[in-house]
């Protein structure tokens, strides 16, 4: 299954996340100052005299006195029945079988900004990644009400971890060698922030997804893949094909809708017909929603191909109707490709094109100011944003169409048997009567009305009026 599995779909999903300020002590092996550090390491082959160890030194009585009174004040030198001075057995453990050097574990204090996302208790990097274009997983209250406590605990656990890692920064250590974590002091939640994870739905030739996995990415991986999990997979969705076959009839599709046939899709052969070259064909087969990495990619290419208007010509539109899922517009791909179209209207060369983006708005009482705070919680701006009831076909059809240029459709399946997530399936085309056909589609549906007071247009996005 790994070698043929590809992807159709992907979705962002957002982890709330909390910053703390960590003030902890680990125990760090340090050395000893000059002087005493050889006094134990003359004491440590063998008991001397004191008048011995003054000829060793080249030090008078006083001088002496002074050495040896802090070891014996610590209890690390001590004195045998006959005079002469030793290690106590504090001392002796400073010393390895692999140096002949003294060294003893001293705490030091530290503060560290740590990250944990608040599912798994995963440490995550102190970078906040936005609230827009995912999907928000819930939080245990109760979890989040002591995150402190589990930030505590995770941090004791995973200390060593994170220092191999280099997490924590740089360690005052001797020789490279590992610090012991000796007291946590103080946890302190600075801010909440945003931790983003992408999942990709794949599926092989035989309409099997792909199980989901984030491993090796997380310590606590299985939490993680059971949120997702659960707001994903366990959320059932209706079919939606009798909504894809009006389309299909619409647009007299002749691309997407042969290889869908008795609730399952012919993967294989659409692959097969991607991997040559079209030919003589009117259109190239997509797979993915119009800003992923696939569809993308084609529709890029020939942006960049548009040659600037004259200034006496006028200006086409480019538009772009949403898909009315729960899961288009769910990844920073699509607001990636949003910026693309809109920096594309005017280049140093000229301007292109227009830019209009119709975001479908679901059909209830007032219906604008709804949309409007529902796609400003979604959109980091509503800039060349238009609302538009319901979107294509119910929602089901993502276009993207410069006129006499290019068009590019997706429809997005919903086929529950087969995936937790919608399947969106389409085509590029250039050919000029299925540009128009897709054209005249779309205008209508812009200009039309659900009902004599509700049309289909509800205008910008940028205000309630």
């Amino acid at each position: 299954m790994e070698n043929n599995t590809f992807e159709f779909n992907e979705v962002d999903y957002i982890v709330p996340a909390e910053t703390y300020n960590i003030e902890y002590s680990y125990l760090s092996k340090q050395g000893f100052p000059f002087t005493k550090e050889f006094l134990l390491r003359a004491l440590y082959i063998s008991p001397l005299s004191k008048f011995e160890l003054a000829s060793f030194f080249g030090f008078n009585q006083r001088e002496l006195n002074i050495a040896i009174e802090e070891p014996i004040s610590k209890s690390e030198v001590t004195y045998l029945e006959d005079g002469r001075l030793c290690l106590t057995a504090l001392a002796k453990g400073y010393f390895s079988d692999f140096e002949d050097k003294p060294m003893v574990e001293k705490p030091l204090s530290r503060t560290s900004p740590v990250t944990f996302e608040l599912v798994g208790f995963n440490k995550v990097r102190n970078q906040h990644e936005n609230w827009h274009n995912a999907l928000r997983l819930n939080v245990n209250h109760e979890v989040q009400s002591m995150s402190e406590q589990h930030a505590r605990n995770a941090f004791t656990k995973n200390f060593q971890r994170f220092v191999e890692s280099g997490e924590l920064g740089q360690l005052k250590t001797h020789d490279n060698s590992l610090p012991s974590l000796y007291t946590i002091d103080n946890v302190t939640r600075k801010r909440t922030i945003a931790h983003r994870v992408k999942r990709k739905f794949e599926i092989n030739f035989d309409n099997k997804i792909k199980p989901f996995y984030v491993d090796k990415l997380y310590e606590n991986d299985e939490a993680i893949s059971h949120a997702i999990t659960q707001d994903t997979d366990n959320l059932r969705l209706g079919s939606n094909l009798d909504c894809i076959q009006k389309a299909w009839d619409a647009f007299q599709d002749m691309s997407v809708a042969r290889y869908i046939k008795n609730d399952e899709i012919d993967f294989r052969g659409m692959l097969a017909e991607m991997a040559v070259d079209s030919g003589n064909k009117p259109y190239e087969l997509l797979i993915g929603a119009l800003y992923a990495k696939q569809p993308w990619k084609k529709i890029e290419h020939h942006l960049k191909q548009l040659k600037p208007k004259k200034k006496q010509e006028p200006l086409g539109v480019l538009s772009w109707i949403g898909a009315n899922t729960r899961y288009w517009g769910m990844s920073d791909n699509f607001n990636k490709a949003k910026e693309t179209l809109q920096s594309y209207q005017k280049t140093s060369k000229g301007a292109h094109y227009n830019f209009t983006l119709y975001l479908p708005c679901d059909d209830h009482r007032n219906v604008k100011q709804n949309a409007v705070r529902e796609w400003k919680g979604t959109l980091p701006n509503l800039s060349s944003c238009e609302g538009l009831l319901n979107g294509l076909f119910d929602g089901t059809v993502e276009v993207i169409l410069l006129e006499n240029e290019f068009a590019a459709v997706s429809y997005h399946l919903s086929m529950p048997d087969l995936s937790p997530v919608h399947i969106p399936l389409g085509y590029f085309t250039k050919d000029k009567q299925l540009i128009q056909r897709i054209s005249k589609v779309v205008n209508d549906y812009l200009e039309g009305s659900i009902a004599h007071d509700k049309p289909n247009l509800i205008g910008s996005l940028t205000s309630n009026k």
